[in-house]
């Protein structure tokens, strides 16, 4: 027997050894979950799970590694529920076991569990799981933990997302995030993983949401283009929406508004930006030069500076000729 330390409470964990054709796969696993609702089973059986995680890559490897091993290294996670024995953490070993157990079924019928005390409520149940896979492993991707995190969000509305975070074992931004998009994701009914590095730059760039803010049909036009391909990757979203929106010159706001009236697609648009020249890191360059002499917080701080230090003032002459001597060769 074993004790961890969830929630400021003591958990004991009883290790036995059950039969595994006795244990049921945990449906709200989140690699289960989001891959099962992307072909539109909302509530799978456990024979749809099985099959589903059976044709996973990192399943047959773990095949081969408990194989090889003789056995678990790590207990599966498992509480039991009205008679029957969950597995919370472990589905895809359970797996294994099941494909192994095809051709040994001797060898491979019993397998070694953690149990959990049947009165472990579901807050536990959610930061025991947050520990081990939301925050320190790695085999559960960003769209799966950020669907799992969404799910406990449902269950406790009123839950603050600190709260929440602490309980997963994040940072409340990482939460944040992870709700915001997601949800997102799900009031668009598009809810495919593939799909979540591009809604994750469209949603959190400061520079899209300004346009977002002044064009209600500009979320109707994007995720359209996400769920049909034009928008093949996050990068069409970060290196072209991103760079023409960052720009607030007259030419970049007109091109946007173009895209997203549906005059031009995104390549397009994209490549009208180009050949405006405000693309490139020189402008970038310039740009920001501009900008911080024209803050007034830094003019202020200049001034300041200079009134004893006459050197601040000699430099600013020095790139008023520099200036006029660019901006004349330019105008030749």
């Amino acid at each position: 027997m074993s004790t961890i330390t969830i929630n400021q409470k003591d958990i004991e964990l009883t290790e036995v050894i059950l039969n595994q054709h006795d244990l049921l796969f945990y449906k709200d696993n989140p690699r289960v979950y989001s891959a099962l609702r992307d072909n539109g089973c909302d509530d799978p059986t456990q024979q749809e799970i099985e099959d589903l995680m059976r044709k996973m890559e990192h399943v047959k490897e773990l095949k081969t590694q408990i194989e090889q091993h003789g056995g678990l290294i790590e207990p599966l996670v498992v509480i039991k529920r009205n008679k029957e024995f969950i597995v919370l953490e472990g589905n895809s070993r359970l797996a294994a076991y099941r494909i192994l157990a095809e051709d040994n079924p001797v060898k491979w019928s019993k397998v070694r569990v953690n149990l959990l005390p049947e009165d472990t409520d579901t807050i536990d149940i959610f930061s025991i799981i947050g520990t081990l896979h939301l925050s320190s492993k790695k085999d559960w991707s960003v769209f799966e933990k950020a669907a799992y995190v969404y799910r406990q969000k449902q269950l406790e509305p009123d839950c603050p997302i600190a709260t929440l975070a602490k309980r997963a074992n994040l940072s409340v931004p990482t939460v944040s995030k992870y709700l915001k998009v997601y949800e997102f994701m799900r009031n668009s009914g598009d809810t495919v993983q593939s799909h979540w590095n591009s809604y994750e730059q469209y949603i959190l760039n400061k520079d899209i949401k300004k346009y977002r803010e002044t064009h209600p049909n500009m979320d109707e036009k994007v995720i359209g283009e996400i769920k049909n391909g034009k928008i093949a990757s996050a990068r069409d979203i970060r290196d072209k929406m991103g760079k023409i929106a960052k720009d607030s010159g007259r030419q970049s706001t007109q091109i946007m508004n173009d895209y997203i009236n549906g005059t031009i697609d995104l390549d397009g648009a994209f490549t009208r930006f180009e050949a405006t020249g405000r693309s490139g890191n020189n402008y970038q360059k310039v740009k920001e030069i501009k900008d911080l002499l024209s803050s007034d917080d830094f003019q202020r701080a200049l001034q300041a500076e200079a009134a004893e230090n006459r050197s601040i003032y000699f430099e600013l002459k020095k790139i008023k000729q520099i200036t006029e001597r660019i901006i004349r060769n330019m105008e030749r």
